[in-house]
């Protein structure tokens, strides 16, 4: 299976008053195009810094990134940067991140806005994106008028409205009940299984990460495992056995 992008022996440090504080150890991994993967660990563990590298919007300050098969020498660093970010990646956060002055349509136009698009194109593309998230009757609605879960469908609306190889989805779910987050979840595996949508998926949670096909372990900086999930009902109790095997090996 193709991998729409590899990380190869990632290392990102930060300066902690006088000593350096290195928040990936080496971190190597590849997604594979249609894939939906997990990266899970607790707070402190370097996914917040994992992700950001990913999506550009922060530099490894050693390593190789490629993306589709090609190595991006100036990955994370402008203004290539900012070309990658616009032609492979949409982002979706746990806080939405939502223009609150603008109706929904607006919201989710912004990227084709600022790409040039005509307006006949952004209308269409706009109209496709909202119905494929479940809310052509809401495109007129202020978004200060939506629940969690629909504000949330605004924003994966958003990232995907210029088709991006990859999407980042940074605790997607957090600020979700139960049954919400079940409907965003259910958005996801859509998209994998219509579009062949590949998606990375960061979370502190089992239930979020038991939707992935493949989960990892991030502890400590490191990738200290790895569970392919074949969609078992019961895959949850390996799971958070896995889980917390890669936390016992970390603090070894």
């Amino acid at each position: 299976m193709k991998n729409i992008i590899e990380m190869k022996d990632i290392h990102k440090f930060y300066q902690n008053g006088k000593e350096p504080l290195e928040a990936l150890k080496g971190v190597s991994f590849a997604l594979r195009k249609g894939e939906i993967l997990a990266i899970m660990g607790s707070s402190g563990s370097g996914k917040s810094t994992l992700l950001h590298i990913i999506g550009a919007m922060d530099r490894a300050d050693q390593g190789e990134i490629y993306l589709n098969g090609t190595w991006e020498e100036n990955y994370g660093v402008e203004t290539d940067a900012t070309r990658i970010r616009a032609e492979n990646i949409g982002f979706i956060f746990q806080s939405f991140h939502l223009i609150q002055d603008f109706t929904v349509e607006e919201n989710v136009s912004v990227p084709l806005i600022l790409a040039g698009e005509k307006s006949t194109e952004i209308q269409k593309r706009t109209r496709e994106i909202l119905a494929m998230v479940g809310l052509s009757d809401k495109e007129r609605n202020p978004v200060t008028d939506l629940s969690g879960g629909e504000q949330q469908r605004v924003a994966i609306a958003r990232a995907l409205i210029n088709h991006p190889k990859i999407l980042l989805a940074d605790e997607p779910t957090g600020n979700l009940d139960c049954n919400t987050a079940y409907e965003i979840m259910q958005i996801f595996l859509d998209l994998k299984e219509k579009n062949g949508q590949s998606t990375i998926l960061v979370t502190h949670d089992p239930t979020i990460a038991n939707y992935a096909d493949r989960i990892l372990f991030l502890q400590d900086g490191r990738i200290f495992g790895e569970y392919e999930n074949h969609g078992k009902k019961d895959s949850m109790d390996e799971i958070l056995a896995a889980f917390r095997e890669s936390q016992k090996l970390a603090n070894r």
